[in-house]
């Protein structure tokens, strides 16, 4: 079905985190598209060129997880809060790297609108939104 033609379906950052969560932490591809405006945005910090719709982002992540599997990638993987702002992002792990962050944003609609992948340093991350470690 056409990305036009999804019936769009709010959803919560954080529940939309669990979802690319599920997707790096089992290999699981997880319907997302319905849950992102069509002119969702992904920033790296990595890399230079900004994703400029929520298709080219689900390819992305879809061949991103397909070669994670193949390549018996395993990433470890943690919902956290920024902790100033009580914001939830998933933060990313593999062995000899830095962490990274991913943080989602929500339109007025209810609908990711973007996200963006920091380095987790950037941040003062804490486990439950709240919580002042």
């Amino acid at each position: 079905m056409p990305n036009a033609l999804l019936k769009k379906i709010p959803i919560s950052e954080e529940e939309f985190l669990r979802k690319i969560e599920k997707m790096y932490g089992e290999y699981a591809i997880e319907d997302i598209a319905c849950h992102m405006k069509s002119d969702f945005r992904y920033n790296s910090f990595w890399v230079l060129e900004e994703m400029k719709t929520a298709a080219r982002y689900v390819d992305y992540i879809t061949a991103k997880v397909h070669t994670l599997k193949k390549e018996k990638i395993v990433i470890q993987t943690e919902i956290m809060y920024i902790r100033s702002t009580g914001q939830p992002c998933l933060v990313l792990r593999q062995p000899d790297t830095e962490p990274i962050c991913l943080i989602a944003e929500r339109s007025p609609k209810g609908l990711i609108a973007r996200m963006d992948m920091m380095p987790a340093g950037f941040y003062r991350l804490v486990s439950h939104p709240g919580k002042k470690e």
